[in-house]
């Protein structure tokens, strides 16, 4: 979802005035940058047990749209089996990994019929997990979970059912349906399944038959029933996704058109907010919202920021308010398809679809133990500030440095790829006004204002 960028001249003024890279803490990459080859999307993010990061994502390159695996080995990016391993393309893809440390994805399947498939990594290959394109007709918004006993459930829109929510779980032998089929009271979009931690599965929803506001529901072994209030959000709710806390409280993040961005989570009785809403500011829009929440219950959102040029950004509630983590924009340049975890550290990480490197993969964590190549970026110097004709960045480090310069409305006015400790960059057909310097080197970025004033 886009939203107008008025106002977003005094945003950049009052916003980017601070440094966003410390010595001490900030976004760095996991590995390198755009590893992926070609096009991604719909990505989807896990981490095993030995914290190393999977991601599941349609590919584009070789049997183009294909789903393909890709894990972190401490070292690099390395594919996880065969690569492009479904029978066709495929689209809303969920990694999950089971009880045992196996990675399974779910997806909506193109070459069977827009149907469900599951499939699981054995150690050395794909494999179905019962028949491919179980689900009796289309779906959209797979969402993959595993419940204590190990049965692998899957949540999606169900075209059987005028695309109401159906759960199935896989019983050993077949996909078997849980609860009715198709049980949501209309339409349901943007699911997210999960387990309480005491093993009850819960949906999340934009709920077509409570006026496309926000529904969660939970299977009390029988019939699936309403967790509060359907429909509980002020406004119609775009992107939910859930998670609990350790006391199984049920969070739900999502953009609500009234209220905007918004956390709310159920105490036992209602839905109430989780901070005040409009945590991303200046009622700018939020897209690919991913919601988390770690070992010290902390919940932590990722999501491309309407407010930021949609880059990346990352926030946090610290008991009170909701804190940005690190520097907002984080990302390279714009972002799609986030997806949030945790490592055992409760350092988070977040994968997307990167535009900075031809919408190829990119995973960013936030570390407190940062590298010194990032000291060094975010040292360098600009000036004069502000410019008339020329600029000059001062201190750039030891090799290849990538720079850009962005207008308010994101629009790229210079790029340069600079391998000596000063460049210089010609503002003369520059309009009066305040750009966005990114400066990436070694995979470390850092952002400087930039007023030209002629």
């Amino acid at each position: 979802m886009k939203t107008t960028l008025q106002n977003f001249a005094f945003f950049i003024v009052v916003s980017l005035c601070i440094i966003p890279l410390s010595s001490a803490q900030g976004w760095e990459y996991v590995g390198t940058p755009g590893f992926s080859t070609g096009v991604s999307t719909y990505s989807s993010m896990a981490l095993n047990s030995a914290d190393e990061p999977y991601v599941a994502f349609r590919g584009g390159s070789g049997n183009f749209g294909h789903i393909e695996v890709m894990k972190f080995d401490g070292t690099d990016w390395i594919g996880v089996g065969q690569p492009d391993f479904s029978a066709q393309m495929v689209s809303d893809i969920s990694l999950v990994f089971s009880n045992t440390d196996e990675p399974y994805v779910s997806y909506t399947d193109h070459g069977n019929g827009y149907k469900a498939t599951v499939m699981k990594f054995d150690g050395t290959n794909w494999v179905n997990v019962g028949i491919p394109g179980f689900s009796t007709s289309g779906t959209q918004f797979t969402s993959l979970a595993f419940s204590d006993s190990g049965e692998p459930f899957v949540a999606f829109a169900d075209a059987s059912f005028s695309e109401k929510a159906t759960v199935m779980k896989f019983n050993g032998t077949d996909w078997v349906y849980v609860g009715s089929p198709g049980f949501s009271a209309g339409k349901a979009d943007f699911i997210s399944f999960k387990f309480s931690n005491n093993d009850v599965p819960h949906i999340s929803y934009r709920d077509f038959g409570n006026s496309e506001k926000a529904t969660v529901m939970k299977f009390d072994g029988t019939n699936w029933i309403d967790v509060g209030t359907p429909g509980f959000s002020t406004g119609k709710a775009w992107n939910t996704s859930l998670a609990f806390s350790s006391n199984n409280e049920p969070y739900i993040a999502f953009y609500d058109y009234i209220d905007r961005s918004s956390v709310k989570k159920f105490n036992g009785t209602n839905w109430v907010n989780v901070g005040a809403p409009n945590y991303s500011g200046d009622g700018y829009g939020q897209d690919y919202i991913s919601l988390a929440i770690n070992s010290n219950d902390e919940p932590y959102v990722a999501y491309s920021d309407g407010s930021y040029l949609y880059w990346g950004t990352v926030k946090k509630f610290n008991g009170s308010n909701w804190e940005t983590v690190g520097n907002q924009g984080f990302s390279n340049e714009q972002i799609y398809y986030t997806s949030l975890a945790f490592n055992s550290n409760n350092e988070p990480i977040v994968a997307y679809s990167d535009t900075g490197y031809g919408f190829e993969l990119s995973v960013m964590k936030f570390t407190s133990t940062m590298s010194i190549q990032d000291n060094e970026v975010s040292s360098v110097s600009l000036y004069p500030n502000p410019a008339n004709d020329l600029v000059t960045l001062a201190n750039l480090p030891y090799g290849e440095t990538h720079i850009k310069v962005f207008d308010i409305t994101g629009k790229e006015m210079f790029s340069a790829n600079s391998n000596t400790a000063i460049e210089t960059i010609d503002t003369t057909n520059f309009a009066n006004g305040v750009y966005l310097v990114r400066i990436a080197h070694n995979g470390n970025l850092a952002h400087k204002k930039l007023v030209v004033n002629k």
